[in-house]
């Protein structure tokens, strides 16, 4: 009987280990790059606490598809006003998100009841290396991040460049891609911390998907979040260089009337010899014979 009660013990305390390196895993992969766990707001909000703020399944439901539940909840439409969007939604499951949520709550600060307010809402900001300040990058660091992002100078572990998804309004840019949010304004949206978060972990699944094998690194993260923040800062002096649509509207209409002008040609062409001219001169040849003999 002591026997199995020590299995017993060992199998849940085994198990609520392993959850809870689960939930600092999931965290760090999914929720890190955009939350702080009592540190202050990054790019949403700090989530100490969380448990004691919001039930489970409210959690549950804003974690798996934060935009279609604001549209039925108002805590949750309040959130994303207040944001400007919608959390993205992520590839976990609930026991996936229950284990985070353990882990939050396992980290969040102890604090007594008087000051949990104070301490949730209170943006603690860590002190900064101006020497990582995008804002102090120098000129080649920012034209190294244009280079980085344009897929000139190749990202050191092989990742995809980002203007095959994104755009930027720059001077040195050609338009980008439109699969993803067009990135001209993102250091003002994110900032320098939010960036950093993103880019060191994604949390979209595209993008993570993208970079999971290839991480950018840090010399990288800064020279990008440089480039960024000088496109957002400039813009006014970055006008989006764009293809000439005037060209390729005339140059279109000319090939189409070119393509039809020649069909039209072989359609008369045919029409007018729409019998074999040799066999007919042979047959006006042979009734000719006949008419003299």
């Amino acid at each position: 009987m002591k026997l199995k009660t020590v299995f017993f013990t060992l199998l849940i305390s085994g198990s609520a280990t392993i959850v809870a390196q689960d939930g600092a895993s999931l965290f760090k992969q999914n929720c890190s790059a955009c939350h702080s766990v009592g540190k202050g707001k990054l790019v949403g909000p700090d989530l100490a606490g969380i448990a004691d703020r919001r039930a489970e399944e409210w959690i549950v439901s804003f974690v798996k598809n934060a935009q279609a539940f604001g549209e039925t909840d108002a805590d949750a439409k309040t959130i994303i006003n207040e944001y400007g969007y919608p959390m993205p939604n992520q590839n976990v499951n609930d026991a996936e998100i229950k284990a985070i949520v353990t882990y939050i709550t396992e980290n969040s600060p102890k604090v007594s009841d008087e000051a949990v307010t104070e301490e949730i809402t209170t943006e603690i900001v860590p002190e900064a290396n101006p020497a990582l300040d995008p804002a102090n990058a120098s000129a080649e660091e920012i034209a190294f991040g244009v280079q980085l992002f344009d897929g000139s100078k190749p990202l050191e572990n092989g990742g995809v460049s980002c203007i095959s998804c994104h755009n930027v309004n720059h001077r040195d840019l050609i338009a980008g891609g439109l699969l993803a949010k067009d990135l001209t304004k993102v250091y003002e949206r994110l900032g320098g911390a939010g960036l950093n978060g993103i880019l060191s972990a994604p949390p979209f699944p595209a993008m993570a998907s993208s970079y999971q094998n290839h991480p950018l690194t840090e010399k990288e993260i800064f020279q990008l979040s440089a480039f960024f923040y000088d496109a957002a800062t400039n813009q006014i002096y970055q006008p989006q260089r764009t293809y000439n649509t005037h060209l390729l509207l005339y140059g279109g209409g000319v090939a189409f009337i070119i393509i039809i002008g020649i069909i039209l040609l072989m359609f008369i062409e045919r029409k007018r010899k729409c019998v074999k001219e040799d066999i007919y001169k042979r047959q006006i040849k042979a009734a000719t014979s006949k008419n003299i003999y």
